[in-house]
């Protein structure tokens, strides 16, 4: 974890380099720059703090798509001062409505600003801000982690509802929190070290039904996006399942495990739609999280274990199947895939309860039927045919 978090670092600080080449018309970046420069020198945590942080990765990310603003880079600059309670003064403009400072916090406001930042506080042309609201934390023993509900960059997948969160609905989250780390500390000491390891944000997102939502993204290393936790086991098998995809998707930075997309398309037995060969790895990777999860918590007898274990070993299995019997996996691929596949197929080979199995496999079995048909219809939708 270490390592992957190490290879992260070095990707933020190569993204904002390049922001600063890509875009030499903007002269409040090179001297944001420059500033970050100066201040790693005598403040180097506060800069790796905030470098570090997920937001900061992700409008990167997006400024060398064209599709944010590079002079954010003030911001970071800014938030790196605020941090280590040195002096500084740059100019800022706000979006959505907030000035932010990733990482720290912000203040409501619309238009552009110099901003100072100091030991006597936030000023914007030479005035105390108004209204100056600082990220929450939240904590549970000595696990700490920041709720931002607040960054414009915090979630870089722009079709999710981002909500604020109120003073009692972060009571909320932070008891949740405490329950979902008993539960770690308990039975899943690997999955509560990873998480503390890597886990340093939650953003909240909001739930389109009465089912927990939760999300990871490859640009945001660090955080997850969730809906109001409903209870401390879902927290904690929330963090089990999107612990795998944050590991997936740095490693993936560091050695390629698929080939270039051919265009191929595969069945996932927990999503709707068709999936690259990239997608199926990176969900069969989660899914043997969740499955190794259900696998310990059948210890407490929870009504959902047995059917959960039984349900996604099965699935996940079936994937790395599909998986290993295409072309689409590097040399590193296979190796990874094939390691999974040895742990679910040892899984598989444990007492189940059979009522319960035969209920696993029945609703696996409707669910590929579901898809089949769905997607069936789909493509002959796609093709300028009828799909009955």
């Amino acid at each position: 974890m270490d390592e992957l978090r190490a290879a992260q670092y070095s990707r933020h600080l190569m993204l904002l380099k390049a922001v600063v080449e890509t875009f030499p018309a903007v002269p409040v970046a090179a001297e944001a720059f420059a500033v970050l420069a100066d201040l790693q020198h005598e403040a180097g945590d506060a800069v790796e703090t905030v470098l570090r942080y997920p937001a900061v990765g992700a409008w990167a990310a997006r400024c060398l798509r064209g599709t944010a603003d590079p002079a954010r880079l003030a911001a970071v600059a800014l938030a790196a001062a605020r941090l280590a309670g040195r002096e500084c003064l740059l100019p800022v403009r706000s979006q959505n409505g907030w000035v932010t400072l990733p990482s720290v916090g912000g203040f409501p406001a619309t238009g552009a600003f110099e901003l100072r930042v100091g030991p006597d506080g936030v000023q914007a042309d030479r005035r105390p801000v108004d209204g100056w609201r600082s990220l929450a934390r939240i904590a549970a023993g000595a696990f700490t982690v920041t709720v931002d509900d607040l960054d414009p960059h915090r979630w870089p997948d722009e079709g999710v509802d981002l909500p604020r969160l109120g003073p009692s609905e972060l009571d909320v989250w932070e008891s949740r929190l405490g329950e979902a780390w008993d539960v770690l500390a308990e039975r899943h000491w690997t999955v509560r070290d990873e998480v503390a390891t890597t886990v340093s944000v939650l953003t909240p997102i909001g739930a389109p039904s009465a089912q927990p939502q939760s999300e990871s993204s490859r640009e945001a290393f660090g955080a997850i996006a969730l809906s109001a936790p409903p209870d401390g086991v879902s927290l904690a098998e929330t963090f089990a399942h999107e612990t795998q995809h944050v590991k997936l998707y740095a490693l993936m930075d560091m050695v390629p495990l698929t080939v270039p997309d051919s265009g191929d398309r595969y069945y996932a037995p927990w999503r709707p739609d068709p999936r690259p060969a990239g997608g199926l790895l990176n969900g069969t990777y989660a899914y043997l999280g969740v499955t190794g999860f259900w696998r310990r918590e059948r210890e407490t007898g929870h009504p959902r274990a047995e059917r959960e274990f039984a349900q996604w070993r099965e699935a996940a299995y079936e994937a790395t199947q599909v998986l290993l019997a295409g072309n689409a996996l590097t040399p590193e691929g296979v190796r990874f895939t094939e390691g999974m596949a040895r742990t679910l197929e040892r899984w598989i080979g444990e007492p189940v309860d059979a009522g319960v199995l035969d209920e696993a496999r029945r609703v696996r079995s409707e669910r590929r039927r579901a898809w089949e048909e769905r997607n069936e219809m789909s493509s002959r939708a796609a093709e300028g045919r009828s799909p009955y």
